[in-house]
């Protein structure tokens, strides 16, 4: 599918809508006229969402989806086709997390984490390019991370999810490789200030955090809509994160470790927390874009008014 210079005209799947990256991607599609489909667990958190959209001009439905439910998937790619009559982009962004050694989880967390993130990615993947390739065009833009290519030992099991999306992502571009009109673009970010450690469950037996240095969510959105407006394989954000993978191709098992060295280390801060679930079943109420961890006001707000900028600059 080519690129495009406005999305006024686009409609935009958006799952993991409520929170973090799927939300702040939710207001800059929003900011660019788009008529956007929303989705995540929590009617009350996408709520606040559609408020926030269509006060920026954007059309907004809110579908309610766990994405690891198949009849749930069904019903949001439904109610989305039915409403405004195709997908041209679909954002997959929902995902949770779990830290801890690999011995340390429940195996029922285990579980609703492959459901979530490796299963539920796959529906919502399947029923994208489904509907793709019946309408003749869409792209598809699947968010994993940096861990998807380098280890850190105090989320094995997110990691490993992040991977196998990754997996998942190369396999489906070979799959559409022969329709023009039809791409599968992985973005592959660092660390971001989302709520997202708050609401991981956590058996370190420490409170978690955003790795530093933590990207605004802005920038990441801006990201996605870059690669939205121009489909690439596979991009990532921010310096530091450029630099990461740039060193991995050179020396990978050097930047593997030391990457694994130094985010093992800072997930975590020296306050003691008690082991908990945290939002893996129950999704919170409400919902924030940003998670708090990036520290001083003109970081904070030159980080989001930079998001902001590139958002605009990518036309």
């Amino acid at each position: 599918m080519g690129s495009r210079r406005t999305f006024r005209d686009a409609t935009v799947l958006i799952t993991g809508a409520s929170s973090g990256v799927g939300r702040s991607v939710a207001l800059a599609f929003a900011a660019e006229g788009a008529s956007l489909i929303l989705a995540s667990r929590s009617p009350q958190a996408l709520a606040e969402v559609e408020r926030e959209c269509r006060a920026r001009g954007g059309q907004v439905l809110i579908v309610p989806t766990d994405i690891a439910d198949p009849v749930a998937v069904e019903r949001l790619t439904g109610l989305a086709v039915q409403r405004f009559g195709r997908i041209d982009i679909w954002i997959e962004a929902a995902a949770v997390g779990l830290a801890g050694p690999l011995d340390s989880a429940p195996v029922d967390e285990i579980r609703r984490l492959v459901d979530t993130n490796v299963f539920g990615t796959t529906l919502c993947a399947r029923a994208a390019l489904t509907t793709f390739r019946t309408q003749g065009h869409g792209i598809l833009v699947l968010v994993g991370s940096l861990l998807s290519l380098m280890p850190n030992p105090q989320v094995p099991l997110y990691s490993m999810s992040k991977f196998a999306i990754r997996g998942l992502a190369l396999n489906l571009q070979q799959a559409v490789a022969g329709h023009r009109r039809i791409r599968v673009c992985l973005v592959v970010p660092g660390p971001i200030d989302t709520p997202f450690f708050q609401r991981a469950a956590n058996h370190t037996g420490h409170q978690l955090r955003a790795i530093p240095p933590a990207y605004a969510p802005e920038r990441i959105a801006a990201g996605i809509l870059a690669v939205a407006r121009h489909p690439r394989r596979q991009v990532t954000i921010g310096v530091v994160s450029h630099l990461a993978l740039a060193a991995h191709r050179l020396a990978p098992h050097v930047t593997e470790s030391l990457v694994a060295l130094w985010s093992a280390t800072f997930v975590t801060k020296p306050a003691t927390a008690a082991s908990g679930p945290g939002s893996l079943f129950d999704p919170p109420l409400t919902g924030a874009v940003h998670g708090g961890y990036r520290r001083g006001r003109t970081r904070r707000r030159l980080g989001e008014w930079l998001g902001d900028a590139q958002a605009h600059a990518s036309r």
